[in-house]
């Protein structure tokens, strides 16, 4: 069974190459591109399949590494005392950076 399917595959193939060598070079060229295309859209769709896990890991380690940053950041801020101000969201704004009102 599966040297008749190896020889039908290989019978296959050469009946391809045949008539690919048969046509005229502006259809075997556009033959050429359409493979080529069709060969690039199936190596995106398992580069898409393949690299979703490894994507999702790399984002969720991203956003505990930026969430531990700021812990980092809002304990040295407000355990140091040494600039009062305060946090909106992940920004922290320094009461030093307001500008004084002038007298009208």
């Amino acid at each position: 069974m599966l040297h008749t399917v190896l020889a039908a595959l290989g019978l296959a193939i050469c009946l391809v190459l045949a008539v690919h060598m048969v046509l005229p070079h502006p259809l075997r060229a556009r033959v050429d591109a359409a493979v080529a295309r069709l060969m690039d859209w199936f190596q995106a769709q398992v580069d898409r399949a393949v690299g979703w896990r490894r994507r999702q890991r790399q984002a969720r380690a991203a956003a505990l590494e930026a969430e531990r940053v700021i812990r980092r950041a809002r304990e040295s801020a407000q355990g140091n005392g040494r600039v009062d101000g305060e946090w909106d969201g992940n920004v922290y704004r320094p009461k030093s950076f307001e500008k004084p009102k002038k007298p009208h």
